[in-house]
C-alpha cells in the first residue's frame, strides 16, 4: 500500500487559510448586506402598512403577527370600533378582531365570515403555518378573517352570559353591516375583487352576507352551510335515522350502519344506570359551569342522542362501534369491561361540555333560539329502540320536554323568555335565491348530517351546489372527486375572472 506526502510547508498552509478567511469574510458580508437591505425594506413595508391599516376610519389597534414564511408576507390583527347596533350608532361599541393577511402579487381577496372566534394559535400571537383558506390559495388571494361579534375578544368588556345585556344586538343585520364595514374600509388598500367563504356556521354567516349585501362580493361560497327552519326542525333527526349514508354506501348498507349507531345507544342506555355515578363525577369534576335546572341525567341522555350526530358529522370509523357492540356481556367481568368501553367511546365522540354555560361556542344557541334556528331534539326514533329492548324507563327526557330542552340546558330562565325566535330571517334568505344577483357557489357533504338541513334553493344560472357523494361536515374544494373539483375551480374562474 502505498501513502501520499502528508506534509505540507506551513507558509503555504497559512496562506491558504488567509484566503479561506478572505473569501468567508467577503461571503459573509454580502449575505449581511443582503439580509439588512431585506429587512429594511420589509420594515419600512411593514411600518408603512400598519399606518395605513391604522389610518382607517374605525381602527382602534393594528398588530403585526410574526410567523413562521408561508404564503403571505405579511400578516396583521386589526380592531375595528364596531357599532352595536348599526341602526342605532350612539348605543355604543365593541371591538372586532379582523386577520388581514397579504399575499404579494394577490389576484383577490378572501374575506372569511368566520362564525365563530379566531383561531387559537391567532388569539395567542402565534400564527398557524397554514396559508389560510384554500380558495386564497387557488386563487393567490390575500385574507381577511373576521371574528364573529360577540365570540372571542369581539364583544363589549361586560359582557355575560347569565343575562340578557347586550343580546338583542346579536342580529343577522349587525353581523352583515360589520362584514360590509370591513369589506369596505380594506377594499382600497387590498383591491377590488373580493369572494366570500365561511364554513358550517361560517357558511350559514356567508349567506347572511350574501342576503344583505348581494353586491359586495363577487361570489359567495358557503361550505356545509345550515339552513334550520325554526327551533324544531323536525329534517334533521328525519334525515339522520331514515337517510343519511343511502347515496354514499347503498340503502343495505347505510340502513346497517344507521342501525348499528342506534344499537349503540340503546347498550348506552341499558347501562346508564351503573354509568351515571361516573359521568355525574365527570361533570362536577369540569371546569365548565351547567344550569343549575339541568341534572346529570337530562346530559347523560343528551349525549347518547348526539352520539349519533357526532359521529356522522366527523365522519368516525363504524368499525368502533362494531367492536364494541361485539363484546360479550355474560359474565360481570364482561359487562364491566363492555361498559368501560361504552362510555369510553361515548365521551370520546360527545362531550357534555357543549352544553355548558362556559363553553366557547355559547353564544351560538343565542342566534339558533333568536334567529337561525335548530334542529329539534328529537328522542323519538331512539325512544321506539328502548321501547322495544324494553327500556323505556331509561329515558329521563320526556316527550314534554323536548320542545324546549336546548334553551331548558343552556338559558336561564330570564334568558329562555327573552330568547325568542323570529322567523322573519330564514323567510327572507330561503326567498331571496329567487331574485338576488348574488352568485353563490354552495359545497356540502352528502354525509353530513347537516346536508339534511341546506337551504332548499335549486341551481340556477346565479346559484351552483356540489355535493361530496360521501365527505361529511369537513367537504371542501380539495377533497372533492377530480370531475367535481374541477368544475367547481372553473365556475368560479369564469365568476372572478380569474384562473386557478
Amino acid at each position: 500500500m502505498s501513502h501520499k506526502n502528508q506534509y505540507i510547508d506551513p507558509e503555504i498552509r497559512r496562506k491558504k487559510n488567509i484566503k479561506k478567511l478572505i473569501v468567508f469574510l467577503v461571503v459573509f458580508s454580502i449575505i449581511g448586506v443582503i439580509a439588512v437591505l431585506v429587512y429594511n425594506k420589509g420594515f419600512t413595508r411593514n411600518q408603512e402598512r400598519i399606518a395605513q391599516l391604522k389610518a382607517i376610519e374605525g381602527v382602534s389597534d393594528v398588530k403585526e403577527i410574526w410567523k413562521i414564511p408561508n404564503a403571505f408576507s405579511e400578516k396583521y390583527i386589526v380592531t375595528f370600533e364596531q357599532p352595536l347596533d348599526w341602526s342605532d350608532p350612539s348605543k355604543g361599541t365593541f371591538p372586532q378582531r379582523v386577520e388581514v393577511a397579504f399575499r404579494d402579487s394577490a389576484r383577490i381577496t378572501v374575506l372569511e365570515t368566520q362564525g365563530y372566534c379566531l383561531p387559537d394559535k391567532i388569539q395567542s400571537g402565534y400564527l398557524s403555518i397554514e396559508p389560510g383558506p384554500e380558495m386564497a390559495n387557488y386563487f393567490d388571494g390575500n385574507y381577511v378573517n373576521v371574528e364573529h361579534r360577540f365570540f372571542g375578544d369581539s364583544k363589549p368588556d361586560d359582557l355575560s352570559r347569565k343575562d340578557t345585556k347586550y343580546w338583542e344586538y346579536y342580529t343577522a343585520d349587525n353581523a352583515a353591516n360589520d362584514y360590509h364595514k370591513i369589506y369596505t374600509s380594506l377594499k382600497p388598500i387590498l383591491g377590488d375583487k373580493w369572494v366570500s367563504v365561511g364554513t358550517s356556521r361560517g357558511g350559514l354567516m356567508t349567506n347572511v352576507y350574501g342576503l344583505y349585501y348581494p353586491d359586495d362580493m363577487m361570489v359567495y361560497v358557503p361550505y356545509v352551510a345550515p339552513c334550520s327552519d325554526g327551533m324544531d326542525d323536525e329534517r334533521f333527526y328525519d334525515h339522520l335515522y331514515t337517510e343519511i349514508g343511502n347515496d354514499a354506501y347503498g340503502e343495505v348498507q347505510a340502513k346497517h350502519m344507521r342501525e348499528e349507531l342506534t344499537l349503540f345507544q340503546v347498550e348506552a342506555m341499558r347501562y346508564k344506570e351503573d354509568l351515571l355515578p361516573r359521568y355525574t363525577d365527570k361533570i362536577a369534576g369540569s371546569k365548565y359551569d351547567f344550569q343549575s335546572r339541568v341534572t346529570p341525567e337530562v346530559l347523560y341522555d343528551m349525549n347518547v342522542l348526539e352520539f349519533a350526530v357526532q359521529y356522522w358529522q366527523y365522519g368516525k370509523n363504524f368499525d368502533a362501534v362494531g367492536t364494541v357492540l361485539a363484546m360479550p356481556d355474560s359474565t360481570e367481568q364482561d359487562r364491566k369491561a363492555k361498559r368501560n368501553a361504552i362510555y369510553k367511546l361515548l365521551l370520546k365522540i360527545q362531550d357534555p361540555i357543549d352544553w355548558s354555560t362556559s363553553f366557547w361556542a355559547w353564544p351560538y344557541y343565542v342566534n339558533s333560539a333568536t334567529t337561525y334556528g335548530q334542529y329539534h331534539y328529537n328522542f323519538s326514533y331512539l325512544r321506539e329502540a328502548l321501547a322495544e329492548k324494553g327500556l323505556s324507563d331509561k329515558l329521563s327526557v320526556t316527550e314534554e320536554m323536548e320542545k324546549d330542552l336546548l334553551q331548558t340546558l343552556v338559558f336561564t330562565e330570564e334568558q329562555q323568555a327573552a330568547f325568542q325566535y323570529d322567523s322573519s330571517f330564514h323567510d327572507a334568505l330561503v326567498s331571496s335565491f329567487d331574485t338576488t344577483t348574488a352568485k353563490h357557489l354552495m359545497i356540502f357533504g352528502g354525509t353530513d348530517p347537516w346536508y339534511g338541513v341546506a337551504v332548499p334553493v335549486e341551481e340556477s344560472a346565479n346559484t351552483r351546489i356540489f355535493v361530496h357523494p360521501i365527505k361529511p361536515h369537513d367537504a371542501a374544494i380539495a377533497n372533492m372527486p377530480d370531475d367535481m373539483r374541477k368544475e367547481i375551480l372553473e365556475q368560479l374562474s369564469e365568476w372572478l375572472g380569474e384562473e386557478y
